[in-house]
């Protein structure tokens, strides 16, 4: 057995696994990833993509390649059979991260991505075709056994990490082996999913939504540029072997206008829609990630999001645990911040869900009645982070902006100029409209910046760096704040509007982040 300890251990390998590797690749940590797969899947599965994770695709220096390859979403309907819109979602506006708010993406693409990526970090040892059988914990590390695809235990490996991180699927090995328990929420539809490439254009009423239908419900939208894919509910009196051949899948779909003559399948399946999420998220030093801690129906597209968010957030907490920067205790912050996040998004899906599968006409008729009237309340506020490592005032309220997320905007050196993060970097970052109320921070201020390697980035008159499209100078005025602190997964820690709140901001990261006396020092973005 090799004496080696690896920083993490990792189970699973599709895009959230992926993303995971990347992140702790990319923070110079070595990981040991086991996938059961010997090839990447090759198939689609999730097609939604938003301006959070698209802002992650750039740091990982792959967003151009995606959206190259991915479709700029339009609005999201809602109809009924009769072609009336219930309700819908602007999908087709800027998000604050400095791309537009959403994409349709076909997931080979994602993932073939991805693991260019993963593949560039030489501390990253990707192990594809091998199952782990066995995990467990031993005081300072974890443990896990590897066996090949269809071998037997005389090829066993044991491989042991300081941490192990799951994103190994609904079906999680791992969360099984730790004996997590899952939170059912109560949705379980069966829906025929059917993805096909258009050989001839095909016309739509519309390209993106659902359709209420009681007779069927479904759904249908694109899948990056050259796919497209109806998802169908099945009715009761339906078997789910029978629904699962070719031969359905093209019966389901040629209402629609979808046949051979116009389009090749790609694959048609059956899943079950479901709503659980795991009561814990973390056991020991091993997390859950992704759909290994919640699967949520797909009506709002946040499944894949969801656990894209996970791994942000786990991944700078695990490297500042790593580097000796932080204690295990801000691990603890990881469920905290995630789950009530996750809970609420799945909450919202199956509210959605809800709204297009009833198959009782007369309920329906009830339904299209009240969104007429106006009696039906709006969808709920995207959620933002509300607990974990948040400033909050001296009532316990957060502060301004804290927990949303960090604004992106264009950017010039006078040399350069770009989205900010290419053009200034990316970590712990303190925008500043104001270089007052940086010049009276104190030296132990200051310490906590240069302990985090964090850039400062100074706007206005007379300095470097300009706010090209204007993304910063309207964030602080809606704020009304001078300072703006953001955690490296783009999320706000908290803003101020004098030198004494910035002070007490950063005193209070730094009782949330208990640290060892690792050295390091300011990274000051231009303009500073």
């Amino acid at each position: 057995m090799s004496e080696e300890i690896y920083d993490v251990l990792q189970v699973g390998f599709g895009p959230v696994g992926q993303a995971n590797a990347a992140i702790l690749g990319g923070g110079g940590h070595s990981v040991a990833v086991f996938e059961r797969y010997p090839t990447l899947y090759g198939l689609p599965r999730a097609g939604h993509l938003d301006h959070e994770t698209v802002r992650l695709l750039q740091s990982f220096g792959i967003a151009e390649r995606m959206t190259s390859l991915m479709v700029r979403a339009n609005k999201y309907v809602f109809q009924n059979q009769h072609g009336d819109e219930l309700v819908s979602f602007n999908w087709d506006e800027m998000g604050v991260s400095g791309w537009a708010s959403d994409w349709y993406v076909y997931q080979p693409d994602l993932e073939d991505a991805l693991a260019d990526v993963v593949h560039l970090f030489p501390n990253v040892e990707v192990n594809q075709g091998w199952e782990v059988v066995s995990v467990s914990e031993a005081g300072d590390h974890v443990a896990l056994i590897a066996r090949p695809a269809g071998g037997d235990a005389s090829q066993d490996r044991i491989v042991r990490g300081r941490y192990l991180v799951a994103a190994d699927g609904g079906n999680s090995f791992v969360r099984t082996a730790l004996g997590i328990e899952q939170e059912d929420l109560g949705f379980h539809e069966r829906w025929a999913v059917t993805d096909y490439r258009p050989t001839k254009e095909i016309h739509f009423d519309f390209d993106n939504g659902q359709i209420a239908d009681p007779a069927r419900p479904l759904n249908l939208f694109q899948l990056g540029k050259r796919h497209r894919r109806i998802a169908s509910l099945i009715l009761p009196h339906e078997a789910t072997e029978e629904m699962k051949i070719s031969d359905a899948g093209w019966k389901l779909i040629a209402p629609h206008g979808v046949t051979p003559d116009n389009a090749e399948l790609v694959r048609h399946t059956v899943y079950v829609f479901e709503s659980k999420i795991a009561t814990q998220w973390r056991r020991g030093r091993c997390f859950l990630v992704g759909d290994a801690c919640h699967v949520m129906p797909p009506f709002m597209g946040q499944g894949l999001l969801s656990g894209i968010r996970d791994v942000a957030n786990l991944g700078w907490k695990l490297s500042l645990v790593l580097n000796g920067q932080a204690t295990e205790r801000l691990l603890d912050t990881y469920m905290a911040e995630r789950r009530p996040h996750a809970r609420q998004l799945t909450e919202m899906s199956i509210h959605a869900g809800r709204l297009m599968v009833t198959t009782d006409p007369e309920e329906a008729t009830r339904r299209d009645a009240a969104y007429r009237a106006g009696t039906v309340p709006p969808p709920p506020q995207f959620p933002s982070l509300t607990s974990g490592v948040l400033h909050r005032d001296v009532n316990g309220d957060l502060a301004a902006s804290a927990g949303e997320l960090a604004p992106q905007g264009r950017v010039s050196t006078g040399t350069q100029a770009g989205l900010f993060d290419d053009v200034v970097g990316r970590g712990w970052v303190l925008l500043l409209a104001d270089a007052d109320i940086f010049r009276a921070l104190r030296d132990e201020e200051l310490a906590v910046l240069e302990q985090l390697h964090a850039r400062v980035a100074h706007f206005g008159p007379g300095r470097d760096l300009q706010d090209l499209s204007g993304a910063y100078r309207d964030y602080f005025e809606k704020y009304e704040i001078k300072a703006l602190l953001y955690r490296p997964d783009f999320y706000v820690f908290g803003g101020a509007r004098t030198a004494a709140e910035l002070r007490e901001l950063l005193a209070d990261l730094d009782r949330q982040l208990p640290r060892s006396a690792a050295a390091g020092s300011v990274t000051t973005g231009t303009g500073a």
